[in-house]
């Protein structure tokens, strides 16, 4: 099984209601998966092998192994990265060299230059290990994307907003009431969030760059689980404004009195945690046949089909891949809960 790092997950869960619950899974062996040689840059600190050792390890895809010279690799080994470092100590300005090759075929997949400050050595690497991740997988990198977390501390609940490994966090926001069920839009310059500043569930949106937040869905009763449309310009939210609790779009717009919600799936007495893919297909999770199961339709009202089959009595918060062609999903079984 590959090694899986689930950062954060702010997830709604059958407790008779949906509840929150943080989750971290970490596991599996990479015993299978293909071996990368970094070998040590030359005239590096050694800070950029680091950078570049930790982004592979982290995808769970890659037998990250440390060289000291190409003499060291042994015919196990599949990618190799080298490079080397040029630094200017008058302008402070650097430059790094980064070749990708396949150690099976002698082919340099990837020979790239980046330019750096100190203030920028990060980024720079990371933006060389996503050309290097899809060089090797077709896939783009994730190494310059930013992850959203809610964490508490004390009384205070705040959302923190970090590099997707953990560092240069920012906060957002700190409040006395929860936050949760966080939700990127699509251009990744804004975040939907819930909080419970004014006693109950309201969702609302934030600009990244500005500071700035709107309410958008301030209906009456519980209002949660928000998910961008593909376009950014509409919400899929979970209301429980009429009877039980289902999925409508709104706005992404201020939320007033004269604002409207539009029903999108009203299939159980619950449902919720919607996902939309790219291309407007809708996962979410409903307690349709009796317990919560994931179950698929779209934006145009399409009648939901079940996904999760023979998979025990409780399965929940499905997100989609970014390509859309998986899921990901809790499942309780026995009392444990694991992540697929």
């Amino acid at each position: 099984m590959k090694r899986i790092l689930l950062l954060s997950i702010i997830a709604t869960c059958y407790t008779g209601a949906f509840a929150d619950q943080n989750i971290e899974i970490v596991g599996g062996s990479g015993s299978g998966n293909p071996k990368i040689a970094i070998i040590n840059f030359d005239n590096d600190d050694g800070s950029i092998v680091d950078e570049i050792t930790n982004d592979f390890k982290m995808t769970g895809e890659f037998n990250v192994i440390n060289a000291v010279s190409k003499d060291a690799i042994d015919p196990s080994i599949k990618y190799v990265i080298k490079g080397s470092v040029v630094s200017d100590p008058t302008t402070g300005q650097s430059s790094v060299s980064y070749t990708l090759t396949s150690n099976e075929s002698n082919t340099v997949l990837l020979n790239k230059s980046v330019a750096f400050n100190d203030n920028s050595k990060r980024k720079a690497v990371h933006s060389l290990d996503n050309a290097a991740y899809k060089a090797i997988t077709q896939t783009p990198g994730i190494f310059t994307s930013k992850i959203a977390v809610a964490t508490k501390k004390g009384p205070k609940y705040s959302l923190v907003v970090a590099d997707f490994d953990g560092y240069n966090p920012k906060t957002l926001l700190t409040t006395n009431r929860p936050v949760q069920s966080l939700a990127w839009n699509n251009s990744g310059n804004s975040i939907s969030y819930v909080t419970y500043e004014k006693g109950k569930p309201v969702v609302y949106v934030q600009n990244l760059a500005e500071g700035s937040r709107y309410e958008v869905a301030n209906f009456n009763g519980s209002n949660s689980s928000p998910a961008f449309a593909p376009d950014n310009q509409k919400l899929a939210v979970t209301l429980s404004k009429d009877y039980g609790s289902h999925i409508y779009l709104v706005n992404n717009k201020p939320y007033n009195s004269m604002s409207k919600a539009i029903p999108l799936v009203n299939y159980g007495t619950i449902d919720t945690e919607a996902d939309i893919s790219k291309n407007g297909n809708l996962i979410f999770t409903s307690d349709h046949d009796g317990g919560p199961q994931i179950f698929m339709s779209d934006l145009y009202g399409s009648a939901p089909t079940r996904v999760t089959q023979n998979l025990g009595n409780y399965n929940t918060t499905a997100r989609y891949s970014n390509d859309a062609s998986k899921i990901t999903f809790i499942n309780r079984n026995s009392g444990t809960l694991r992540t697929y």
